[in-house]
């Protein structure tokens, strides 16, 4: 039977997997690399069955700790985000810590002020979605040292910070390789604002490279559209304009992400026009309705929840002292077929 949630405490824990309050503290503390993985998993599982909830503000006097993890993301309704701060919740609430998160709307100046906030309530460690507008300042945080600090899924090369994402190159390559091979003769990326956001920029990069790689004779390497997904009227003109230079075409449209594939197939049936009758789309990201829209739509689908608790699981790391050297995990996409994309 389970105990009131109010009396059980660490001592219970203890006791019923069979190991020291030290072995359960230092599970607690996210100092892995000090147990084994079968005690691991008997600790996790008996603090599931006991529900056994510890005390911070206690752990927190003792251990000069928060058990808080700050999470500054760029967008909170991209379907990508949320799916990543599951992952790193779950590993976070494992290990007695709590998140509490930030969304910067892709804007330098709120992720500067959310960093600084953070830091005033004494997190324990930090991971950013970061806009690529305020280097120095995470410079400055990476120099004293005093906070750990994760990217995820947005690199700052000349930083020394942890980052966590996928292989966008590789990605890339596969997928305009994947529709070359469908039979289409023209593709156009959509993508928003390239700017100095390491993915899109990578994404773009290769999605040039492999039009050259594949030299195809009508595709044209001008079939790039940045937009605001928030500007309607940019996106149905860039639209029509894709639409018209590949009149007579096999033609396809590879988003970016879910956000600009949701607004496209918006315009592209404003335009009375059918996916894929009249054009195909694929994109970056796999979110729910991508099964039920039209005849599904062909994804690019990226280990979302793995990165969200790869992510968390090297922010506790970091907290708990680990010195390794800084580490770059780049996960591969996996292409899902649908019937938006079928051969020509």
């Amino acid at each position: 039977m389970k105990k009131e949630d109010s009396k059980v405490t660490i001592y219970d824990v203890a006791a019923a997997a069979g190991v020291s309050k030290s072995t359960v503290s230092r599970y607690l503390g996210g100092r892995f690399h000090e147990i084994s993985p079968k005690t691991q998993k008997k600790i996790e599982h008996v603090i599931q069955q006991l529900n056994y909830r510890p005390n911070n503000l206690a752990r927190g006097l003792k251990g000069n700790r928060s058990y808080l993890i700050g999470a500054i993301v760029a967008d909170i309704t991209n379907p990508y985000t949320t799916a990543i701060l599951r992952g790193a919740e779950d590993v976070c609430k494992q290990h007695g810590y709590s998140l509490l998160i930030c969304n910067s709307d892709n804007q330098p100046s709120k992720e500067r002020e959310y960093i600084s906030m953070l830091q005033s309530h004494q997190i324990d460690g930090v991971f950013v979605q970061t806009t690529g507008g305020n280097q120095d300042f995470l410079q400055e945080l990476s120099r004293n040292g005093e906070t750990p600090i994760v990217l995820v899924d947005r690199k700052i090369p000349e930083l020394s910070f942890d980052t966590v994402g996928i292989d966008n190159h590789h990605a890339v390559l596969q997928a305009v390789s994947y529709l070359l091979k469908q039979g289409y003769e023209r593709i156009a990326y959509f993508t928003e604002p390239v700017q100095e956001i390491s993915p899109r920029r990578e994404r773009y990069v290769a999605f040039l490279e492999a039009l050259q790689i594949e030299n195809e004779e009508h595709q044209s390497l001008n079939d790039i559209y940045e937009l605001d997904v928030h500007d309607k009227d940019l996106l149905d003109s860039q639209l029509a304009a894709f639409l018209a230079d590949s009149k007579g075409q096999a033609r396809a449209i590879l988003t970016a992400n879910s956000v600009v594939a949701l607004k496209l197939i918006l315009s592209i049936k404003e335009k009375g026009l059918q996916i894929p009758k009249d054009i195909a789309l694929m994109s970056f990201d796999n979110p729910s309705w991508a099964a039920a829209i039209e005849s599904g739509i062909t994804t690019m689908v990226q280990p979302t929840y793995q990165i969200g608790s790869t992510v968390a699981e090297l922010i506790l790391k970091r907290i708990n002292g680990e010195q390794t050297a800084v580490q770059t995990v780049a996960y591969q996409t996996r292409l899902f077929e649908r019937g938006s994309t079928p051969k020509v």
